[in-house]
């Protein structure tokens, strides 16, 4: 395999290129983003901000509506929405439904099922933001890093399919999950390639920083509290299977992460649940 591993090593410099290459963000998505760390950040401007996109407005009414919230009353605009929901709410609505949009544009569904990948990102952002209580983390920042923490892995379809198609050959060759495919054939990971791509975006540096780690969260430094959320949310919904893959793998999960949380069963159980029912409720009502 050596030679194999070699001729699809990627060069650190040719991803950094590739990444500068792509297509920018939406504005909305990084100001959604910087918001989270900004302690003037208000209701008013969210609501301003949010109100310039009518097609992100008449989602995000659907789903404030829906039956997964269960509200008395109809809400009839983004700022009256923010008021019933909460602004962490309406914003992790808003980062959910146009990060989709923005990304699904940019992948060929021939190379990479996008719609399973961001089912997965999604049960792990609602997991993440479950567990942040427990572990204290900040549950806002915890809902977007998990949105967030595999968007390394969009780079490998988009920018070099043929080592794509060798990470999923080598996935089923040798039972094993992408992570390592990558770490044996790139010299790389979708984790690290997504803290380049963060870093490119001018993403709040704590979020690039768990993203990166989010496989090794005892790295992290400065990030570990959100990184070790990551990691655990992202093991827990990797083992519940989520996605239907059935060569899902499980990631082994790091003892002071998993310390940390202090998951009794029922804990767990109930967990569980509101992941498994909130990723069916927000993924009808977004059209995801």
């Amino acid at each position: 395999m050596m030679d194999e591993a070699n001729a699809f090593r990627l060069d650190p410099d040719a991803v950094a290129h590739s990444i500068v290459k792509l297509p920018s963000l939406p504005v909305i998505v990084l100001d959604l983003l910087h918001s989270i760390e900004d302690e003037n950040a208000s209701a008013e401007m969210l609501s301003a901000k949010v109100a310039s996109d009518p097609a992100l407005v008449a989602r995000l009414l659907r789903v404030a509506n829906s039956s997964f919230y269960g509200l008395q009353r109809k809400v009839s605009s983004v700022s009256d929405a923010i008021f019933v929901l909460g602004l962490g709410s309406v914003r992790n609505m808003a980062l959910s439904a146009t990060l989709y949009e923005s990304m699904n544009s940019q992948i060929d569904p021939a190379c990479f099922n996008f719609k399973k990948h961001w089912r997965h990102s999604m049960a792990t952002a609602l997991c993440a933001e479950a567990l942040a209580v427990k572990m204290k983390c900040a549950r806002d920042s915890a809902f977007a890093a998990g949105l967030l923490h595999d968007i390394g892995q969009l780079i490998l379809p988009i920018c070099f399919p043929k080592h794509q198609e060798a990470v999923l050959k080598y996935c089923v060759q040798f039972d094993c999950s992408a992570y390592v495919a990558e770490r044996a054939l790139l010299d790389a990971d979708h984790a690290a390639i997504g803290r380049v791509l963060t870093e490119k975006w001018n993403f709040p540096p704590t979020l690039s920083e768990a993203v990166g780690w989010h496989h090794e969260p005892e790295n992290a430094a400065g990030a570990a509290p959100l990184a070790g959320v990551l990691h655990l949310a992202d093991c827990i919904v990797h083992g519940l299977d989520l996605v239907d893959n059935p060569s899902e793998q499980v990631p082994r999960i790091n003892a002071n992460c998993w310390n940390q949380a202090n998951l009794s069963w029922a804990d767990s159980q109930a967990l569980f649940s509101k992941v498994e029912s909130g990723l069916e409720a927000l993924c009808c009502e977004l059209a995801i």
